[in-house]
């Protein structure tokens, strides 16, 4: 069987000089190829990223000379980053990594990370379809998704079918929040967005200092940053969402998240803790739900997890892949020696 990595070359650029032609053709991979169609893996995402942090990069696979494969990356902020780790592009904030190519392109991770001299890559968010290039993984983590079939209805009503108690109880909940406080409002794309994304983050900050995640990203600056950025970006391939469900203009549910063409990757949702006896999440993620279909959404992604929150409305199951490519020899030891120290740690 010939050797399909025969003729390739690696580079790696910082995100900035790229040329022209390197975008189109990234961007032309992402919108012909479905397994590429990933929110995290495009470059309005890379360039939104690159816009707080200098270290973004690019490696950039050749294939006769022609650019055929891009995977954004950049180097840690910790210890080991200044030992020469790097990390998937926006690092804990991406829900998905990999190589952007055609489906048949393979590549050798550890020579194109000894071309680029990169001496090691940790990784998380690698999907299952990452692997047709060729790409080790290990420690798998299941991701599930809401798969959508037009009528909308029809989806509510089969969901009904398979889980008869919790259709009738999500709708109870509903009826009874209208009823104690009054009509609720939804907006599936937010009319006063910077000041709605500035509630979310203070609810998702709360939220995480009440379950002790004190290093949890939306504590770090630069990732609130990025998701400001992220909400002005309106290319097909990333498009910031940000929907609310309020009461007399108070949030009690909200989501931000990022929408590449028929994917919606629910990204960070949260709800006032004040209602949750009504599952105001419950009650926005059906509202998004309806309001997607017409939109042209047909997958909602709920990212890496396991929990009875995403399986309450999902119909599907992925896996993701974390692991560690080193390019190896000498220059990669410095830095696996730091990150065995702070996994311990972890």
């Amino acid at each position: 069987m010939p050797d399909s990595t025969i003729g390739l070359t690696f580079f790696v650029k910082p995100f900035q000089q790229l040329d022209a032609c390197e975008r189109d053709a990234w961007a032309a991979l992402v919108d012909r190829y479905p397994d590429n169609r990933r929110a995290f893996m495009t470059p309005v995402y890379a360039e939104a990223v690159a816009a707080g942090d200098p270290s973004v990069c690019v490696l950039v696979v050749h294939a006769n000379g022609t650019a055929a494969g891009f995977m954004p990356l950049q180097r840690r902020v910790d210890w080991a980053g200044r030992l020469g780790v790097y990390e998937p592009v926006g690092g804990v904030m991406t829900d998905y990594f990999g190589l952007v190519a055609a489906p048949d392109l393979q590549i050798d991770i550890k020579q194109a990370l000894r071309e680029c001299r990169l001496p090691l890559l940790a990784f998380t968010h690698l999907d299952t379809a990452q692997l047709q290039h060729g790409l080790p993984a290990e420690q798998a983590r299941i991701g599930l998704k809401t798969e959508i079939e037009e009528p909308v209805a029809d989806f509510w009503e089969r969901l009904r079918e398979r889980d008869k108690k919790f259709v009738y109880d999500t709708e109870r909940r509903e009826r009874k929040l209208g009823k104690d406080y009054g009509e609720l409002c939804f907006e599936s794309d937010s009319s006063s967005p910077q000041e709605d994304l500035a509630t979310l983050i203070a609810l998702k900050c709360a939220q995480y200092t009440r379950s002790s995640k004190l290093q949890a990203p939306l504590f770090a600056r630069r990732n609130v940053e990025l998701l400001h950025r992220l909400l002005d970006a309106r290319s097909p391939q990333c498009t910031g969402v940000l929907s609310t469900l309020k009461l007399d203009g108070r949030i009690i549910a909200a989501h931000f998240g990022l929408r590449c063409h028929e994917t919606l990757h629910y990204w960070f949702p949260v709800y006032d803790p004040a209602f949750s006896n009504y599952a105001p999440g419950r009650i926005l993620f059906r509202r998004v739900l309806e309001a997607s279909v017409p939109q042209g959404v047909r997958i909602i992604d709920r990212g890496e997890g396991d929990t009875q929150a995403k399986r309450d409305f999902a119909n599907r199951e992925h896996l993701f892949y974390r692991g560690l490519w080193s390019a190896g020899g000498i220059s990669a030891l410095p830095g696996r020696a730091v990150l065995s120290l702070l996994w311990r740690l972890a």
